[in-house]
């Protein structure tokens, strides 16, 4: 599966700031933004954006199928929508 960069929808339950303190509270996040790999924002007061660069594709399935993770999250996130994202070339 390799390395990919993802773009990721949050579909929030809760308000932004709440989703906000459990994501950059949970393993390695804050360290992935302050490092510039994951950018995020507000889209709207129910809706989160983040991009991840290179993640691991292996890891961030078996991630977001654990069940502990879903339990975790389940209170605070209504659905996640993940786009892959391709580098865009210049035209020729």
């Amino acid at each position: 599966m390799g390395k990919a960069n993802l773009a990721a929808i949050a579909h929030l339950k809760c308000d932004y700031e709440t989703w906000e303190n459990l994501f950059l509270g949970h393993e390695d996040n804050q360290e992935q933004v302050h490092s510039g790999n994951y950018l995020y924002g507000k889209a709207n007061d129910n809706t989160a954006i983040i991009i991840m660069k290179d993640i691991d594709m292996v890891a961030m399935a078996e991630r977001a199928s654990d069940p502990e993770f879903q339990k975790f999250v389940e209170p605070y996130v209504e659905s996640h929508e993940f786009f892959i994202l391709n580098e865009m070339e210049p035209p020729e």
